[in-house]
């Protein structure tokens, strides 16, 4: 009520001073409306009367400021006629500390420490009398800097697999001497004790390499020493351990490196002898023995031409065969040809699955070189073992003087089912001269000096079966529509196996038009095969392919055009 009354009291005062400064304004508007005569008058200076200037400026200031004593005393009314009482500030009962445990209802490995944390510092003293553990076991208490978490270490472990009860009792307190605001009550379970498990480090179809190392890896750290003195080899093996900490703290992976390659293609076991203890001083779990056999390491079976042999083929393809698919490129850099000590450049080739390397002489032989061939233990085994040959291998054979040798166009009869069985044998004798490591003539004589790629094979059967069955009649087929395609009448395994009862997975097939059913036309058909030896393309390679041991062959004339068939058979 009373800074009402105040500002009603300021109003007048607040009203006088805007009167004042309207009647300061009158005066100056006036003079700015002089007539235009004055204004052509000379200059003059004019003065405001020092009462005029104290009559605006002055009572303008003047009741400013009593307006504003006015408002100020106005206020000052309106406060309280008394003192505001005091008000005491609110008070608070002292926390009480509680505890929490930090890894409680899991399973704890026998050496780690179980952890309870407080909200506040505590006695130790205090907490450590009222901590129990159930089943009872020694315990160090470690607390950290704050006082507020305590570690229960085992000294020197839990026992395997026991669920232990951990209670801090309401006599526990604080450092201000508050007890607990409840008792704490929590469980956890031990783990199992360190167990190991050993392995080899290369590893190949199931077998090790004789280069192989070992590895012992355990659940929980293990002393060097222990390892030492408890690793065993039968056939009995020197070795080295080495830790995976070098401090030999907190080593869990031990690497086992036996001083010499083991041997190759022999059983051996590794085992760690029971008993020792982990890092913990726990008793270690039973570690189950590594039992391997060692791979096979590759050998030369034999070399082409055979060490002590001769050759008739001053273009003689050296080759050599091993017990294993090889590493294609270290192989062939072990394998050498010398001349009186001089190397023998041409093309390397593998062939059957990588276990034969072919070298094709860029140039040819002369007659009485004494050719060396050799391969180097740089040599190894393709894949994961990788294992280099156990030893290296040699051989020696002469270059003697070419030799031609004929193939008689003879032993066929024919009849109204094979009217060219004649031209079928002896097309069978050309390709057996290929196969054997000759190489047919434009006259038809197998000569000794060839341009072989691939190694020689044994000769191929000629079956009836496939001839009667199969080769024969789809020769007619394809005859009688003016055709040539495998793929004509189903395709050749299909025929193989649905009209010779042949119904394995290896067989192959030539075909081909040649200008005569006679003897002619199948010599055209050996030396147009024979010229895919660069590329070992299909025809070639089908006539000197390991896997197959038998042929039939079919040649028919009808509508002006002669077809044959040649299909093989493993």
């Amino acid at each position: 009520m009373r800074k009402i009354v105040a500002a009603f009291v300021a109003i007048p005062f607040i009203v006088i001073l805007y009167v004042t400064s309207l009647v300061r304004r009158q005066p100056i508007v006036a003079s700015q409306r002089t007539s235009p005569q004055a204004t052509r008058k000379a200059p003059t200076t004019r003065h405001a009367s020092p009462g005029r200037r104290f009559g605006s400026g002055t009572v303008q200031v003047v009741a400013v400021v009593m307006a504003v004593v006015m408002l100020v005393a106005g206020m000052l009314l309106g406060l309280p006629a008394k003192e505001a009482a005091g008000v005491a500030p609110p008070s608070f009962p002292p926390l009480t500390p509680q505890a929490e445990p930090q890894n409680a209802g899991g399973t704890l490995p026998l050496d780690v420490a179980f952890q309870v944390q407080f909200t506040k510092p505590m006695n130790e003293t205090s907490v450590e009398n009222a901590l129990t553990i159930s089943p009872q076991v020694n315990v160090k208490y470690l607390w950290d800097a704050t006082a507020q978490v305590v570690s229960l270490a085992p000294n020197p472990f839990w026992q395997p697999h026991t669920a232990y009860t951990v209670t801090v009792g309401a006599g526990a307190s604080d450092q201000e001497g508050l007890g607990l605001a409840q008792p704490l009550v929590s469980t956890f379970e031990s783990g199992a004790p360190t167990s190991g498990q050993i392995v080899a480090t290369t590893m190949a179809s199931g077998q090790a390499s004789p280069a192989t190392a070992f590895q012992l890896t355990f659940t929980r750290p293990v002393k060097l020493a222990t390892v030492v003195s408890r690793i065993a080899f039968t056939p009995a093996t020197t070795v080295t351990v080495v830790g995976d900490d070098p401090t030999d703290i907190a080593s869990q992976v031990f690497t086992i490196t036996p001083t010499t390659q083991l041997l190759s293609d022999k059983d051996y076991v590794v085992s760690f002898v029971n008993g020792g203890t982990d890092a913990a001083g726990a008793a270690l779990d039973p570690v189950q023995p590594l039992l391997i056999h060692t791979l096979l390491a590759p050998t030369v079976i034999k070399f082409r031409p055979v060490d002590g042999g001769i050759t008739y083929d001053t273009n003689q393809p050296v080759s050599v065969r091993f017990t294993v698919a090889m590493d294609e490129k270290s192989t062939a850099a072990a394998f050498t040809v010398t001349v009186n000590g001089k190397a023998i450049t041409g093309t390397r080739n593998w062939a059957e699955g990588d276990t034969v390397l072919v070298l094709s002489p860029r140039y040819a032989f002369r007659v009485g070189d004494k050719v060396v061939a050799r391969v180097s233990t740089s040599g190894r085994a393709a894949g994961a073992g990788g294992l280099h040959l156990a030893t290296a291998a040699t051989a020696t054979f002469t270059v003697s003087k070419p030799r031609s040798t004929s193939i008689s166009y003879t032993g066929g009869v024919a009849s109204a089912t094979r009217p060219y069985y004649a031209s079928e044998v002896y097309y069978m004798k050309l390709m057996n001269c290929t196969r054997q490591g000759g190489w047919v003539t434009y006259g038809g004589a197998c000569s000794s000096v060839t341009h072989h790629t691939l190694p020689s094979q044994g000769p191929l059967r000629l079956s009836a079966t496939i001839s009667n069955k199969v080769s024969r009649p789809f020769a007619k087929y394809m005859a009688d529509r003016r055709i040539l395609n495998h793929y004509a009448y189903h395709d050749p395994q299909w025929r193989l196996c649905n009209w010779a009862g042949l119904c394995g997975n290896a067989w192959a097939e030539n075909i081909a038009s040649p200008s005569s059913a006679g003897r002619g036309g199948m010599i055209d058909i050996e030396i147009f095969y024979q010229n895919e030896y660069w590329c070992r393309c299909e025809h070639y390679y089908n006539i000197m392919a390991p896997f197959l041991n038998q042929a039939g062959v079919g040649v028919w004339v009808a509508n002006g055009v002669v077809r044959v068939s040649i299909d093989f058979y493993g």
